[in-house]
């Protein structure tokens, strides 16, 4: 009896180990609030394995089902890690997450606290923010390790582009964050979380590793309760005429949906259309077709807003709502009104084999462009599987004119409109140790082009159709990863043009074409994982390609593409990355096609049909030493890329025209590419040191009129900056850019070079508490010529009254009222001296105001 009654207990003891028991309960901080969005894991107490997860609700509830005996791991980004052992007839649970904050030395205006998770840094952004500051980009500028692009928004981290950019943990914007970065008001931020290694697929992430960095926006708490916007608005005049600039914001963030409106129009010369365009597009295929008709426009790129001549309009809608705890869907809307001018006098020197040529010409340029973009996508997102379909279209209506008088007198007009249709579907599921991935990417582009110059009339027909479906199957071997993906890569490529009112001495006029490609591919890869210190990745792609051309039978090829990359974590703040590889270029589908093309007044393009590629090699070298806690930052990259390409860029001149084809003639190369970034703070004087270099050299080849000309490119851009308060309340900035641009012309027996300098500074004094000024200076030293320098100053000035709700400002811009701004580049043996007009002396009244 004693024996059964052991045995009955034993069995006991063994149904309560394998239940499944219903968890559930809180989870708060130590002030007693409620923590939504904290991961729970099931993790087996003997394999360490994930078997389920959970996250807690808006008021911190949770549930799930676990086997007695297994841990509960509750983690967040700056908590404490907590593990809870699931036991038979536990009842509700109160967890408690203590705060995991590491502060960080005072490297600006005061402390700055930096809270340190794993790979997760959390920066608070009320600790960099200065009074005048009024949206996330402004403040973080001057955040040791961030750089952000101030026309369209992008934002960069240890001089790289971040991968991802979240709003409370929802991708509201994918990758036209460029809106939210200019218009999130900065009191409205708590924090910005910088997440390394990040990999957006959860599913991946035991899988696949990341080297890309993304970050969260955390905002204030009173952000969630309600509405939240901002409205600037203002008007002034100028040298031409009347001014007005309007920028409106609303926002709304609930857990369960984010939603984001925006409208801003002015003509000051703030190019808002920038920031609705993408900055990044992972998992699509790019757009293949390159524009073949294309004015030469004068640039706005030297001077910015100082520059540019507008009247834009831009619209946006983004709406995200989260359907369940691991899905949502996401609509985009934008629409883009925008007119531009630009007022130029250009010299270009064409260094020519038989004689140089000169053209100085006067342009005025007009623009009219209507844009707009949509975009559907639905996205599961769990720990098991992945699916996101994500469909999107972008037109766009583009007309130009330019009239251009002196050496050559024409009037040109272009329509431009050009629609494109993208669907991207991916599926991943996650079996066991094992990953299967079902991918497809589509696109179709279509531009029906046509210009008019003086009498002469050139209509394009371009369309364009690409998919590519591939599947991807993984698994692991202890330390080591084995995948693989095999797919179908199809294109098709028709092309008609028809071209009047040119002497038809150069060649064909009208025609049409079809190109079509019909690829196989296979991609095995193998990854080693030595926990976070060293990971070690070979790949090498082998495909197989069919191509079919209208006027020829065709062409068949095999290539073969290796690639290797070691990443070693020397210490928890430096990282070295070695890389190397073998690419092969794909061809390119713009250059099948049987006419002639006029691409402008001057330039005519002609296709050349023919298969052979590219072949080149490269290794590079990366280290990154990244000390958050002290704002230190240093990244350094070199690149050298060596091979060859079977064509040789081929230019004629006939006449008044310059004939742009290819040449079959090998051409050798080699360069080399060298990013340096570094940022630091010091704190004994608040102040937060930024330097850039960027050196890139390169040796190349022109056919000129049937002759091989070979010349030497070395461009060298250097750039330093320091944010400071040394006298409290008194911000200052001061910008020193260096470039330096070199072109050895060997064959000719001559070379260019042109160098520029630019000295730029701010400074914000305060006359009252909520009083203050701000001052503004650009000097530029460039070069035009030979031995010949141009001197320009541009000076501003702003008198900012800051109240609760308003930020009145008057500003008065280009105080010395210059006119004309003159530059110089080298390009392709050709040097061009520009002297483009620029906005003058503008005086402009305008109010921001936050509820």
């Amino acid at each position: 009896m004693r024996n059964c009654i052991l045995f009955f207990f034993l069995i006991l003891c063994s149904i309560s180990v394998e239940a499944q028991v219903d968890v559930s309960g809180t989870v708060t901080d130590a002030e007693s609030k409620p923590l939504p969005n904290i991961i729970i894991k099931n993790v087996d107490a003997v394999t360490k394995k994930m078997k389920g997860y959970t996250t807690t609700d808006d008021k911190g509830r949770w549930s799930i089902k676990a086997k007695a005996g297994s841990v509960l791991q509750f983690s967040a980004i700056g908590f404490k890690k907590h593990e809870l052992t699931v036991k038979v007839g536990m009842g509700e649970q109160h967890v408690v997450l203590e705060d995991n904050a590491v502060a960080l030395k005072e490297i600006t205006v005061k402390a700055a606290p930096v809270h340190i998770s794993g790979d997760t840094i959390k920066y608070l952004l009320s600790t960099f923010a200065k009074p005048e500051d009024r949206t996330l980009a402004d403040v973080l500028t001057r955040v040791p390790g961030f750089e952000v692009n101030k026309d369209n928004g992008q934002i960069s981290y240890e001089g790289k582009n971040i991968s991802n950019f979240y709003i409370e943990g929802m991708d509201l914007m994918g990758g036209k964050y460029g809106v939210a970065t200019k218009s999130l008001p900065q009191q409205d931020v708590a924090s910005v979380e910088v997440m390394k290694h990040h990999q957006p697929i959860r599913v991946l992430d035991d899988f696949t590793y990341s080297d890309e960095s993304a970050i969260n926006i955390k905002m204030k708490k009173g952000a969630h309760e309600h509405w939240t916007g901002t409205f600037n608005g203002g008007g002034g005049f100028g040298s031409y005429g009347g001014l007005w600039n309007l920028e409106t914001f609303a926002m709304r963030l609930k857990s369960n949906w984010q939603t984001l409106i925006t409208y801003k129009t002015n003509n000051t010369g703030n190019d808002i259309q920038s920031e609705t365009k993408p900055l990044f597009s992972f998992g699509e295929l790019d757009d293949k077709l390159k524009p073949l008709i294309e004015l030469p426009a004068p640039s706005a790129e030297k001077l910015k807003q100082r520059s540019l001549f507008n009247r834009t309009h831009a619209a946006t809608v983004n709406t995200l709502v989260r359907l369940t705890d691991n899905s949502q869907m996401n609509v985009q809307v934008t629409y883009v009104h925008d007119r531009q001018e630009a007022y130029a006098r250009r010299t270009s020197e064409y260094f020519v084999n038989t004689g140089n040529r000169v053209i100085d010409n006067t342009k005025q340029y007009m623009e009219k462009t209507d844009r707009l973009s949509a975009k559907l996508k639905y996205e599961n997102n769990s720990g098991r599987q992945y699916i996101k379909n994500e469909l999107s279209g972008d037109f766009n209506w583009d007309r130009q004119w330019l009239t251009e008088q002196g050496t050559s007198s024409h009037d040109m007009e272009g329509r431009l409109p050009e629609y494109t249709l993208k669907d991207n579907f991916m599926y991943v599921r996650r079996l066991g140790n094992k990953l299967i991935t079902v991918e497809s990417k589509n696109i179709m582009q279509v531009r029906p082009n046509g210009l008019d110059v003086d009498d002469m009339q050139q209509d394009i027909n371009q369309h364009y159709y690409e998919t590519d479906t591939h599947l991807t199957g993984s698994f692991r071997l202890g330390k080591f990863i084995v995948s693989g993906n095999a797919g179908v890569n199809a294109a098709y490529y028709d092309f008609s043009s028809h071209l009047k009112g040119l002497s038809d001495s150069l060649g064909l006029y009208a025609g049409s074409s079809r190109f079509s490609l019909f690829r196989v591919y296979a991609t095995p890869c193998i990854e080693y994982k030595q926990l976070t210190d060293f990971d070690f990745r070979l790949t090498s792609e082998v495909s197989y390609s069919r191509y079919s051309y209208s006027f020829d039978n065709g062409y068949s090829r095999v290539l073969f593409s290796p690639e290797l990359s070691v990443s070693w974590r020397v210490s928890p703040r430096w990282r070295l990355r070695v890389n190397a590889g073998i690419s092969s270029d794909e061809v390119d589908v713009n250059q099948f096609y049987p006419t002639m093309v006029l691409q402008d007044y001057q330039y005519i393009s002609r296709g050349f049909a023919d298969y052979r590629v590219g072949r080149a090699k490269s290794v590079g070298l990366g280290s990154i030493y990244s000390n958050a806690i002290n704002g230190t930052h240093f990244i350094l990259n070199v690149n050298r890329i060596y091979g060859s390409t079977p064509y040789t860029t081929s230019q004629e001149y006939s006449g008044e025209y310059i004939i742009l084809s290819l040449q079959p003639q090998q051409t050798k190369y080699d360069s080399w590419m060298v990013m340096m970034m570094a940022s630091q703070g010091i704190s004994f004087i608040k102040s937060t040191l930024r330097v850039r270099a960027l050196y890139n050299a390169r040796n190349s080849a022109i056919m000129q009129n049937g002759e091989r000309m070979p010349f030497d490119t070395k461009i060298l851009n250097l750039t330093a900056g320091l944010v400071t308060s040394v006298i409290p309340t008194v911000d200052l900035s001061y910008n020193l850019s260096f470039m330096c641009n070199n072109m050895d012309m060997s064959g000719l027996g001559s070379s260019s070079t042109i160098n520029s300098w630019k000295h730029e500074a701010k400074v914000y004094v305060p006359v009252f508490k909520m009083l203050g000024i701000e001052a503004t200076a650009e000097y530029y030293h460039n070069q035009v010529a030979a031995s010949r320098y141009k001197d320009i100053m541009f000076a501003d000035a702003a008198l900012k009254l800051k109240l609760k709700h308003f930020d009145v400002t008057l500003a008065l811009n280009n105080i010395l009222n210059n006119k004309t701004y003159a530059y110089a580049v080298n390009s392709d043996l050709m040097r061009s001296t520009s002297s483009q007009n620029v906005r003058g002396r503008e005086l402009m009244l305008s109010v921001y105001f936050k509820p």
